[in-house]
């Protein structure tokens, strides 16, 4: 098998390569011009994934920062729904406590 013959086989960075520059096939010779379209290739692809990755961290920050309102809403509405259940006892306890001295002192409204 002769090695000037042989054609490694191409990977995936090869083929956005080729689309990047509008090729059809990979050059079998590697000249001066084909390692100067490499070297803008590179760049380009440097580019592309630079681009990429912004998208999806600026995509993540904004579905996290609506998760965590939506979660606080709901923590929230939780909170208040507690208070608007355990507040009329407590006071209804702490009435009966300062108007009733015979009750005992030491029983807890959330028990």
């Amino acid at each position: 098998m002769d090695t000037s013959e042989e054609r490694d086989l191409p990977i995936l960075t090869d083929i956005v390569e080729l689309h990047t520059l509008g090729q059809q096939e990979p050059a079998d010779a590697v000249t001066d011009e084909s390692a100067d379209a490499d070297l803008q290739s590179a760049a380009a692809l440097e580019a592309l994934q630079a681009d990429l990755v912004g998208r999806a961290l600026n995509l993540t920050d904004e579905l996290l920062h609506n998760a965590a309102r939506e979660m606080e809403g709901v923590l929230f509405e939780r909170v208040l729904d507690r208070l608007r259940a355990a507040l009329p006892e407590i006071v209804a306890d702490a009435l009966h406590e300062h108007l009733e001295p015979g009750r005992n002192r030491g029983q807890s409204p959330f028990s």
